[in-house]
């Protein structure tokens, strides 16, 4: 099985790939590197770690975060992404709200769009994907982040949350746009609760059976590790390095192929943690419904 963005293709029946965060803003809830050359030495690192995604995102989406004018986000992910393509040979991921903004990606080298609200307005991007050939991520946001955790209420949330998705494959198929194109993320923390962010987790292999495709799961340094644990976080080196150790433990008990891509800050330890899994074979634990 693979995934198609634009000149790449990607296997996904080898293992888990991982996709690199790089947030070219000022205001992210953990780091930022909004200098371009920042942000290509921070690359350089991630990939000489193992990433084989560079995820690049100009518009902070944590809960309560403001929207940010398309031309601002433009400005902020554009000189990032031009650097980032003509020095790295991994595909370039823009994650983005906006059509504007993933149009101006792609035209600077992104060939994949990380479409952070596709649940809310995927109608909005099936042009783009019409005109390229990129790959596109389809996630689950029932609101925008500023009122995201206001009011959050799901009857069933693994079933919900398959079904939106499902509508998002239905209107993108309907567009010509090709599944081998397609990834699904159910949005860990867009509009959820813990008890909702872990059924979501526990539930991966049946809604990609549901859905069709792998999904990619997004659970680096996000607040269910401080809901699970009650356990404060800051920016903090020490704060950073915690939830990092707990994203990486939390991704290897995520069933593969189920779960195709880790959108993750830190490679390092999550890369050692999937050769390993690799090596024990069928003895290493995964988690499942």
């Amino acid at each position: 099985m693979e995934w198609c963005c634009g000149s790449f293709r990607l296997d996904l029946t080898r293992g888990p790939l991982l996709m690199a965060i790089i947030n070219a803003t000022p205001d992210s809830f953990s780091d930022g590197y909004p200098d371009p050359e920042r942000a290509c030495a921070r690359a350089e690192r991630l990939v000489a770690e193992g990433a084989d995604i560079l995820d690049v995102g100009g518009e902070s989406t944590r809960p309560g975060a403001e929207a940010v004018p398309a031309a601002e986000e433009i400005a902020r992910v554009v000189p990032v992404i031009e650097r980032l393509a003509d020095r790295f040979a991994v595909p370039i991921s823009v994650d983005t709200q906006k059509a504007a903004v993933a149009e101006a990606a792609v035209a600077a080298g992104a060939s994949i769009v990380n479409g952070v609200s596709a649940s809310l307005d995927v109608a909005s991007m099936k042009g783009l994907l019409q005109r390229y050939d990129v790959g596109y991520v389809a996630m689950h946001m029932r609101a925008r982040p500023a009122v995201m955790q206001q009011a959050v209420h799901y009857d069933d949330v693994v079933a919900e949350v398959t079904d939106s998705l499902g509508k998002v494959r239905d209107e993108l198929t309907e567009a010509g746009v090709a599944s081998r194109r397609v990834l699904y993320d159910p949005g860990i923390g867009f509009g959820k609760k813990l008890a909702h962010n872990l059924a979501l987790l526990r539930a991966a292999p049946s809604m990609a059976d549901a859905l069709g495709r792998p999904l990619l799961m997004g659970i680096s340094r996000k607040s269910w590790i401080r809901d699970l644990f009650h356990r404060d976080m800051d920016k903090s080196a020490a704060s950073l390095e915690w939830r990092d150790a707990v994203t990486a433990m939390a991704s290897l008990l995520l069933p593969f192929p189920a779960v195709a891509v880790h959108r993750v800050h830190q490679v390092e330890w999550l890369k050692a943690g999937l050769t390993l899994r690799e090596e024990l074979g069928e003895t290493a634990p995964v988690l499942s419904e």
